[in-house]
């Protein structure tokens, strides 16, 4: 998931460089408006298909994203950040970065995230996606 979403970047015909803030350790607060691009296990239950329930787990993802925005264009921003992440994850080519067995995620819904303090200038979202995961 890392690396396809690593891939968002204007430079790359998407609307935001969302891309260049990917981490797996987030620092957490309004602190900066710096980028930030991360993705994280938030539970795993039984597998939805009969077929993969003693082989795999549904696992729920969040990806949390936050760029850089001021007040004016909140909305735009906002719906550019959430147009790329649906983007990098529904495409053919994200199969490609994927293990054997890992089935490519599906969206289920999306949070704003909104900054402590009114002008922040940041914008962020939270958007959740399921998968199925082989157990090892």
């Amino acid at each position: 998931m890392g690396k396809t979403l690593q891939l968002i970047s204007t430079a790359n015909d998407y609307l935001t460089d969302a891309g260049a803030g990917w981490t797996l350790e987030p620092k957490p607060g309004d602190q900066d408006t710096q980028a930030v691009l991360t993705a994280v296990i938030e539970k795993q239950q039984r597998a939805e298909s009969p077929s993969k329930v003693n082989t795999h787990r549904l696992t729920t993802v969040s990806v949390i994203a936050k760029v850089p925005s001021d007040t004016e264009q909140y909305q735009q921003v906002l719906d550019d950040l959430v147009t790329d992440i649906e983007a990098a994850l529904d495409t053919r080519m994200v199969a490609r970065n994927f293990p054997d067995g890992i089935q490519v995620p599906v969206y289920v819904g999306m949070e704003p995230l909104m900054p402590e303090r009114a002008g922040a200038g940041w914008v962020g979202v939270l958007m959740t996606y399921q998968t199925h995961i082989p157990k090892k």
